[in-house]
């Protein structure tokens, strides 16, 4: 038990006592509020012979090298109560993110709104999105991943208990920026040792009152891409960092990804993705990194838990010129097969059919959004594949102490690269392009930015 804990309690046991001379007695409700916190996990590895999501393979799982998790943390102060969530999937469409959310927080006992889940990318698990060229995999998601999740979430509420929370952080070269340039200016998927990168680890870690950790949460940021295009069901290199922190601290731990759009594992290959020793290198790194955050954790804290509800809206780019848009469509519908062609096709028809009918469509890109407040960390759930500079300048404009971008969460709409890297082009360019039927401006990432931050002041 804390100090603070302790204090509280003599403080409240010596009201109750003056209150029960006066002939007062002490309701439920007048109580001191105590952070709660249970966590569960469930796994959802898929049969084998399955498609994976990364890389747009044919070729179908052989193997489980390590199982696949869900894992759900519940949190509960006073009235207000949450719970987070980490798949090891690359990502979670919009629309089955929203189906589960709904079905965990009914689960869990907490509204839609208050149900946060995210993706942590791994390129070798099944598929969880309908945007992908071979389809959703339906039957896993009907079998496996919907139920599991739903099971997951249930049981940490059923799990709470009184807890306190701990963070620390460490700076960790588990991710470098990807996006190489070449002589010639273009750029490709790689290393560029001079790109923006988060390079800060936060370990948040709860406590029961026997003084032993039970759950963790781990926060940082590269793609799970170092186990390559394989065969082997993995949750990539973030799994053996997961694993060595709960072999090392005793309690279960769950992963969250930051801004990894344009980040990949930092590998000795020099390229942005690897095979499976690669994985295991850089996962090995990242689990001494939160070992040491872990373990530089001092202070214990009964911390308050609130919630920030609002809408983000991202302002969408100026329609294409008529001409322009027909003269583009005639060359794509007459060019061989290219990578996004089909995306690019819709996205010059949607122009032309919006100029036809006179009208100029949706001026913005909104959803809507929940930030969640522990103590002095607030997590931002962010549905996009976002530039980790983004998360640099939320954190660098925040108020708090520990300010956490997650991305691939809460749903799932491609690539968001900083106005900077529009210029240059390349992979994260074309897809934040072309990826979506109606392209956002670019300066859309100053907009994420600045709604999140006002959100942030409701706290």
């Amino acid at each position: 038990m804390t100090t603070r804990r302790l204090f509280l309690r003599i403080i409240t046991l010596g009201v109750a006592v003056v209150l029960a001379i006066s002939g007062y007695s002490l309701q439920a409700d007048d109580a001191v509020d105590n952070l709660k916190a249970g966590i569960a996990r469930e796994i959802i590895t898929p049969k084998l012979g399955g498609l994976f999501m990364g890389y747009g393979s044919d070729k179908g799982s052989t193997a489980v090298h390590d199982d696949l998790t869900v894992t759900a943390i519940t949190l509960e102060y006073g009235k207000t109560r949450v719970v987070l969530m980490s798949a090891t999937v690359c990502l979670i469409g919009n629309d089955l993110c929203a189906k589960l959310r709904t079905l965990c927080g009914e689960a869990a006992g907490v509204p839609v709104s208050h149900v946060i889940i995210a993706a942590t990318h791994t390129h070798s698990g099944p598929i969880t999105i309908d945007q992908d060229v071979f389809g959703t995999d339906a039957e896993y998601l009907d079998e496996i991943f919907i139920p599991k999740c739903v099971a997951a979430a249930k049981a940490s509420a059923s799990e709470m208990r009184p807890a306190t929370v701990g963070v620390a952080t460490t700076k960790s070269l588990v991710g470098i920026n990807r996006r190489q340039i070449l002589p010639d200016n273009r750029v490709i998927l790689g290393q560029n040792p001079w790109g923006a990168y988060d390079s800060e680890m936060t370990v948040i870690s709860f406590r029961g009152e026997d003084g032993k950790s039970f759950a963790n949460i781990v926060h940082c940021t590269a793609h799970c891409t170092a186990a390559g295009n394989n065969t082997e069901v993995t949750r990539d290199w973030a799994g053996v960092m997961i694993d060595r922190l709960e072999k090392e601290s005793g309690a279960v731990t769950m992963f969250f990804n930051g801004m990894q759009g344009d980040v990949s594992p930092r590998m000795a290959n020099g390229a942005s993705v690897g095979n499976m020793d690669h994985a295991m290198e850089v996962g090995g790194l990242a689990g001494i990194d939160a070992v040491r955050a872990y373990k530089d954790i001092r202070v214990w804290r009964d911390e308050e838990l609130s919630v920030a509800i609002g809408e983000v809206k991202l302002p969408h780019a100026p329609l294409i010129p008529l001409d322009e848009a027909r003269e583009e469509l005639a060359k794509l519908e007459a060019a061989p097969q290219a990578r996004f062609k089909e995306s690019m096709m819709n996205v010059f028809r949607l122009n032309i059919d919006l100029h036809e009918k006179g009208e100029t469509g949706e001026s913005h890109f909104v959803y809507s959004q929940t930030l969640i407040k522990i103590g002095p960390i607030v997590l931002i759930p962010v549905p996009f594949e976002a530039s980790s500079e983004i998360s640099l300048r939320m954190r660098a404009y925040s108020k708090f102490g520990h300010t956490l971008a997650m991305g691939c969460t809460n749903g799932s709409n491609w690539y968001l690269p900083s106005q900077d890297q529009i210029c240059r082009g390349g992979y994260e360019v074309d897809r934040f392009k072309w990826s979506g039927a109606r392209q956002l401006a670019d300066n859309a990432d100053m907009h994420l930015v600045n709604e999140n931050i006002r959100l942030m002041d409701k706290f």
